[in-house]
């Protein structure tokens, strides 16, 4: 089931604030009185406990190559000004193609993919190889949660996919400080 609320504007409370992301501005505000914004004094927000994914076999098969660029070419020719709703609205609809399903788990895949990230010639931001690997899991059938993390003191953003509580393509120790803001759920 996909679901999608982009007319709201999701908030996350971190530490002693609360993050909004306005999807209409394409931006981030932060507001230090959460009890003004609906908080409880005191309040911790309850934060999903990440697991990483046991990578069985990361090997690239024939096809790889070619299905990694074509992720990086569609991702590249749709991301660069195009706010992120618009980016969002565009990941609800992969993975209903009708693609064939890899017998290789979600998390095999991702380590292919960050094995091929590797050789190009850029570090990519996360938001756009979050993307790039939607196109890239799509390819192979698989869909996975695009999910936005938010932190305070000082401010940053980052994004990441997971499937349910498992990481695809990321570690546990990179997004440890984030309070997930929004979760874009195509499971």
């Amino acid at each position: 089931m996909l679901s999608l609320d982009l007319f709201g504007a999701p908030t996350a409370r971190c530490g002693d604030g609360v993050v909004t992301l306005d999807f209409d501005a394409d931006a981030y505000s932060c507001h230090y009185d959460p009890v003004e914004h609906g908080w409880e004094a005191g309040a911790e927000p309850l934060l999903p406990i990440w697991r990483e994914p046991e990578v069985s076999d990361d090997r690239l098969e024939a096809g790889d190559p070619r299905l990694f660029l074509r992720a990086w070419c569609a991702a590249l020719t749709s991301f660069f000004r195009k706010p992120i709703r618009s980016l969002m609205m565009e990941a609800m609809h992969l993975g209903q193609a009708p693609f064939q399903r890899s017998a290789a788990p979600a998390q095999n895949l991702a380590a292919r993919f960050e094995r091929m990230s590797l050789y190009l010639p850029y570090r990519a931001s996360c938001l756009l190889r979050a993307y790039a690997l939607l196109h890239y899991l799509s390819y192979h059938g698989h869909r996975a949660d695009w999910v936005i993390g938010v932190q305070l003191f000082p401010f940053r953003a980052h994004c990441w996919l997971a499937i349910d509580d498992m990481l695809i393509g990321e570690r546990v120790h990179l997004i440890e400080d984030y309070v997930p803001i929004f979760r874009l759920r195509q499971s």
